[in-house]
């Protein structure tokens, strides 16, 4: 398994379809439009949907490899994205880290 982006991808699109959901109130959240189009890439425009409950079961070091991975390729997309990359990437060992303390504390 190996988390990339969709080869047909055109930031462009994605940034035209975001801003459109954006001014049309579709987005709940209080996350910066940046961290909002690195979650469209993620979720709409890669293969993680397809993997991610797979990915969630193995180790950290594994999930962090990919996710990195694959925000690294988002990242050469669009160089201002860097940071919120790396954000999104600390966001998401978080959650990892949550899902094994439920896991660990109700399932184990």
């Amino acid at each position: 398994m190996q988390l990339k982006i969709n080869s047909d991808i055109s930031l462009l699109d994605i940034k035209r379809d975001l801003s459109h959901d954006i001014k049309n109130g579709k987005l709940k959240n209080s996350y910066s439009y940046e961290i909002n189009l690195i979650y469209k890439i993620i979720h709409e425009h890669s293969n993680y949907e397809d993997f991610q409950w797979s990915l969630f079961s193995k180790d950290i070091k594994f999930v962090k490899q990919n996710l990195g991975s694959l925000l690294l390729e988002i990242s050469f997309l669009d160089r201002s994205l860097v940071w919120d990359c790396m954000s999104v990437l600390s966001r998401y060992e978080n959650l990892y880290k949550r899902r094994h303390q439920i896991a660990k504390k109700y399932l184990r």
